[in-house]
């Protein structure tokens, strides 16, 4: 009965594929045993170079989970607490934020620190630009000035506002604490330990073979003046749907953090509506069935979520903008349908 179910969703999969012209990779597991994998369209369009399984995509904002998962890594380590105020920190943590804001407000939308791209006001991402040019941005501590002589947007603790400010900081404060450049502390500390080898921090303008160039709507614009050189603790990560399925296991066998640091990263410290609700860094349902990481920009459309009940892993990876997000209301539907 099962089988002829999903034979149904590779249907409904493969006509909204076609319909939308999608572009990327979409893989549906069920604890180790593949249900559905499958690529679309091209990762060089020009060129003619097809999206393969194995593809690399860019994933946006997808990229928070793993900088709390960081965040939770110097927790874990005595190097921080949840309730660390920034003021304790360092005395130039003053103006952009209230100092007594603590890492729990920053991994969770609440602090209110200056956004630099502040998304509750600017949601156009194919023209969105910063003051510094973008093959300057290549670490989260590149991004300093834009925060120097600002204010807050709002008083911590008052509201949910989410931050790509917030993250970026998360990023400089790993990098202010471990001395080490943000994008090889992840290496070390995140992506080897949870087995994704093909994950990174890749410069826009020499990607990895078999990475997915980023397309605007037009799908004849690349991304690569539309986004920072390299990624940073707000977006930017390069990953694959085999990484995130060893990452999603990873991280529910309590190899990443502690068994109770995961516990209190996956609570709900933010609820939405009567169903929904955020984490540290992650989107989940409130009775803890469901976890999810989204991204979009431009070039990009991302999803990937896991199904805790079900031990089912799903992610959707489009190097065109906004391109998961057919794909994704037909694959939820079919699993979740009262969602």
């Amino acid at each position: 009965m099962f089988q002829t179910s999903m034979q149904v969703l590779v249907d409904q999969i493969e006509k909204a594929a076609r319909e939308t012209n999608f572009s990327g990779v979409i893989s549906i597991y069920q604890a180790e045993s593949p249900l559905y994998e499958q690529s679309f369209g091209f990762r060089d369009i020009q060129n003619r170079l097809p999206n393969l399984p194995g593809t690399r995509f860019g994933i946006a904002s997808g990229t928070k989970f793993f900088t709390a998962l960081g965040i939770g890594r110097l927790i874990n380590e005595g190097l921080l607490q949840l309730e660390t105020q920034v003021g304790e920190l360092s005395p130039d943590y003053v103006g952009f934020i209230n100092p007594r804001a603590t890492i729990r407000h920053l991994l969770t939308h609440t602090s209110g620190i200056y956004d630099y791209y502040d998304e509750e006001t600017e949601q156009d991402f194919d023209r969105f630009f910063v003051s510094i040019p973008w093959y300057r941005l290549e670490t989260p501590t590149d991004y300093w000035p834009l925060f120097q002589g600002q204010t807050p947007k709002f008083q911590m603790g008052e509201r949910y506002s989410y931050s790509n400010g917030g993250y970026i900081f998360l990023g400089m404060l790993i990098e202010k604490i471990t001395g080490q450049i943000f994008r090889d502390f992840m290496q070390e500390q995140i992506f080897q330990i949870a087995h994704m080898p093909q994950t990174g921090f890749y410069a826009l303008n020499n990607l990895p073979a078999n990475t997915a160039l980023g397309y605007l709507e037009d799908r004849e614009t690349t991304n690569i003046y539309n986004l920072p050189i390299r990624g940073g603790g707000d977006g930017g990560l390069f990953t694959t749907a085999e990484d995130l399925r060893s990452f999603w296991q990873h991280l529910f066998a309590n190899r990443i953090l502690s068994p109770e640091l995961t516990a209190i990263f996956l609570q709900t410290h933010y609820q939405f509506d009567d169903k929904t609700g955020y984490g540290c860094g992650v989107y989940k349902r409130l009775d803890g069935s469901l976890f999810a990481i989204v991204g979009g920009d431009a070039g990009v459309g991302f999803d990937s979520r896991y199904l805790v009940n079900q031990q089912i892993i799903i992610s959707i990876l489009s190097n065109i903008t906004n391109g998961e997000e057919e794909l994704r209301k037909v694959v939820m539907d079919f699993f979740c349908p009262k969602a």
